[in-house]
């Protein structure tokens, strides 16, 4: 026991000393850069030294799972149980009925029709982790700034047309959320039924080379969402607007890439239009046509209307919405500059090709028409040929969902040279970003 004390006591000192120059060096920061040039104590620290305070955190919790490995398992078990409770109180909108104020668990329980000792035990979990707060003179719960992230917006019109198990109600969980800094529609699609099924099925993955969602639905995730259960497409547009905006993603693309040199942009796979508007909004003399199926374009026109800017900017056209297909070339419209953000990573090796094939052909034909030779900028991880590189941790989890619900991949800079060789295109420059979600922008022509 001693000697795991002694160790813990080594491995606390070796990371806390450089972590205490680095306080130091953030003082000294300040000092220099706040005090003496007058810069506003809002600017956000440089790249850099945020990363570097993540790696220090994420070190502290390695440097104990290393020596202590029941830690490690303990922690990964209970992040799990911690999960399946919020996502019972989400299901059963509690932070709904809490966001107007603190509330007993007698008050909750019949708010939600649940047992009331039951009910207790998961919010008294749920606090532990500061999820919720309790006051315990009162008795009450409240929310925290954690919980308010998962408050439901207002209801949007129910489509007949929608998901038809309503014996799941999450109608008003996240979707179409109008408050980007909320994180409900994450949450919606992690805890959807149809998800959590897919997950269920990982040994199937593993066993069978299909993904978990292929193997229990018998059709591939857009498959499923263009003909069976269409509710499902408006939380995938929605999650993935939030988690755009939570990692500030688009701020990277934007001071990273000179979109101004552009007229015409095309965003395949655009989604609902969060990077184009975004391009547009910052580069007055450029049009983004996103290109998307059907129902994402409903989508995207449809929340487009909760935001005076961007329906401006699409009565005025420089952002259009157009239905269609990236698989066919003459779906694809004429453009200088074509977009994909973490499109690739949702194919397998054989589609990918075929998608970057087809939109080489676009490129071609531009070329052949105008002159010019359009570019390609594909916006997507590079994980590092090296399994021990820290881009391997980064990126390992996405890669888990990448496989288990669409059949994509993550891929190493190897790995992408092999199918972009194989869809005659050329890299021209490579960007990575060193902040959140750790993406590179990847700028290409034809051969």
């Amino acid at each position: 026991m001693e000697g795991v004390l002694s160790s813990l006591l080594a491995s606390s000192l070796i990371v806390g000393f450089p972590s205490l120059i680095f306080v130091c060096s953030i003082l000294i920061y300040y000092y220099l850069c706040v005090m003496r040039k007058k810069i506003s104590s809002k600017d956000s620290l440089p790249p850099a030294i945020g990363v570097y305070i993540m790696r220090c955190i994420y070190s502290i919790t390695q440097y104990w799972e290393m020596i202590i490995p029941q830690i490690k398992l303990y922690r990964i078990s209970n992040d799990y149980i911690v999960f399946q409770c919020l996502s019972v109180v989400f299901t059963l909108k509690v932070m709904d009925y809490l966001k107007d104020g603190p509330k007993t668990i007698k008050e909750l329980s019949q708010l939600t029709k649940s047992s009331e000792k039951n009910l207790f035990r998961v919010m008294r979990a749920l606090t532990q982790e500061h999820i919720f707060n309790y006051n315990q003179i009162n008795q009450t719960f409240s929310l925290n700034s954690c919980s308010k992230l998962l408050i439901s917006p207002p209801p949007p019109p129910i489509d007949q047309n929608d998901n038809e198990n309503n014996n799941y109600n999450i109608k008003n969980n996240g979707i179409l959320s109008t408050n980007d800094e909320e994180l409900g529609c994450i949450f919606s699609m992690l805890s959807y039924p149809t998800f959590i099924d897919a997950w269920r099925s990982l040994k199937e993955c593993i066993e069978s080379g299909v993904s978990g969602f292929q193997a229990k639905h018998g059709m591939t995730f857009f498959q499923y969402i263009d003909e069976k259960d269409t509710y499902i497409k408006k939380i995938f547009d929605s999650a993935m607007r939030q988690r755009n905006y939570a990692t500030k993603i688009h701020t990277q693309i934007i001071n990273g890439y000179d979109f101004s040199k552009f007229k015409k942009v095309c965003d395949i796979g655009g989604g609902i239009g969060f990077l184009g508007f975004e391009i547009v909004n910052a580069n007055a003399n450029t049009c983004v046509c996103v290109l998307e199926l059907e129902e994402t374009v409903r989508n995207g026109l449809e929340q487009s209307k909760v935001d005076e800017r961007k329906q401006r900017i699409i009565e005025e056209q420089r952002l259009v919405f157009k239905t269609g297909n990236m698989f066919i070339p003459r779906s694809i419209p004429s453009a200088n500059l074509y977009i994909m953000m973490q499109v690739i990573h949702d194919w397998n090796n054989n589609d990918a090709i075929k998608i970057l094939s087809s939109v080489a052909s676009t490129m071609r034909m531009e070329r052949n028409q105008t002159g010019q030779s359009p570019k390609l900028l594909i916006i997507d991880s590079i994980l590092d040929d090296n399994i021990n590189n820290d881009t391997y941790k980064r990126s390992c989890i996405p890669d888990i969902i990448m496989m288990a619900i669409v059949g994509g991949e993550e891929r190493t800079l190897s790995q992408w040279n092999h199918i972009i060789k194989e869809s005659s295109l050329q890299i021209l420059t490579i960007k990575k970003f060193n902040r959140p979600p750790f993406l590179s922008l990847i700028e290409l022509t034809i051969q």
